[in-house]
């Protein structure tokens, strides 16, 4: 039975958190005090651990402080109940204590190739992205059932690589076992080539087409090129056919994208398109307050807006700009100010002070399409 303080934290919290980080962190948490003033927190795996240390630590103890008259200590410790078979341990003690079969020389366990700062708990959702989040958070949940094909598309820097490495670090935290194929559409044609040229392309088929998750990123890069194309469309049959899932970005929408078969563009559209949009302004802010966090950087309230209202359409460009001025700050020694912030910034980006008018819009129109300005 869960300790009652620890049930009125919990209450306490889930409010102010999404409900997968709730659910997925804290649910199957307790509190135990064993010595009187330290406090342990008990969590089902390390992974559990880690995020609670990284995100939420600070906010428990203040909730302490006010519910626990002789608080002093508060540590976080794996759960040590007892698993009943290797399926019941956590994943990632699970990875480590796997014995390598008959015939298999043991090594160390396979690291994972994926960026651990791209998840899911990292990604602010928005009205611009929302759609794009949940299919892919629903593909990493149920690779191969849920939408095959994801294709996700948008401009540069707005968060498609995030929510693609996102889906492959999901799934390798809950399906270790899974093998997982991530690939720029450029580094797919080179080595297609390179397989013509070396007489091997029997294994560059058998690299792709035996993979269980298969990720592409940019495939507007297929665009005149036939042959690359043509192997593409047969890796996509063979896995969708053998329901392995396919996740894959692009810049536009796949009818967008010149010179792009119209077979495989049928194929994309078995699945689920979506578009992540550029964020608006509080939606910037939000992505700004949580690089600042990550980065430990205590940025005012009026330098996170200049930043959002100077840099409105790449995400890439935003995190950029808040780390450069962090590290200008702290090599410097001098305070974060709008005035600092103006310095840091100025060869990056300018403020967007262009005066949109309606009548700037319909002269424009006009001189488009060749009408009067009175239609």
């Amino acid at each position: 039975m869960t300790n009652p303080i620890w049930r009125d934290i919990l209450n306490t919290l889930e409010p102010t958190m999404s409900r997968p980080n709730f659910a997925t962190w804290l649910a199957s948490t307790d509190l135990i005090e064993e010595i009187p003033g330290v406090l342990t927190i008990t969590v089902p795996n390390q992974y559990a651990k880690s995020w609670l240390e990284n995100h939420i630590i600070g906010d428990i103890e203040k909730l302490l402080r006010k519910g626990v008259d002789n608080y002093e200590q508060l540590r976080i410790v794996v759960s040590k109940k007892g698993a009943t078979s290797l399926e019941d341990l956590p994943i990632l003690q699970r990875v480590v204590d796997e014995t390598p079969n008959e015939g298999e020389s043991e090594k160390a366990p396979k690291t994972n190739p994926f960026n651990p700062k791209y998840t899911f708990e990292s990604f602010i959702v928005g009205n611009n992205n929302r759609l794009a989040f949940a299919a892919a958070h629903a593909v990493a949940d149920k690779p191969g059932e849920a939408y095959n094909p994801l294709f996700l598309y948008g401009g540069v820097g707005l968060g498609k690589t995030h929510l693609m490495q996102a889906v492959a670090n999901h799934i390798t935290l809950n399906n270790p076992k899974k093998k997982i194929a991530y690939v720029s559409c450029e580094t797919f044609a080179s080595e297609f080539i390179e397989a013509l040229q070396n007489k091997a392309i029997n294994e560059f088929k058998r690299k792709y087409r035996s993979v269980d998750v298969f990720l592409v990123d940019d495939i507007q890069f297929l665009a005149n090129k036939e042959g690359t194309q043509e192997e593409f469309f047969h890796t996509f049959n063979t896995l969708h056919q053998a329901n392995r899932q396919i996740v894959m970005t692009a810049d536009r929408m796949p009818k967008e994208i010149g010179d792009l078969e119209d077979r495989l563009i049928s194929r994309i559209g078995w699945g689920m398109v979506a578009d992540i949009q550029t964020p608006n302004f509080e939606n910037r802010v939000a992505i700004l307050q949580a690089k600042a966090k990550q980065m430990n950087f205590e940025a005012p309230p009026d330098v996170l807006e200049y930043i959002a209202n100077t840099i409105t359409n790449n995400i890439r460009e935003l995190e950029g700009s808040l780390t450069k001025l962090a590290t200008t700050a702290k090599v410097e020694e001098r305070p974060v100010t709008i005035e600092l912030t103006k310095e840091v910034m100025k060869d990056l980006a300018r403020p967007n002070t262009k005066n949109i008018t309606t009548k700037k819009v319909i002269k424009v129109v006009t001189e488009q399409f060749g009408i009067d300005p009175t239609d």
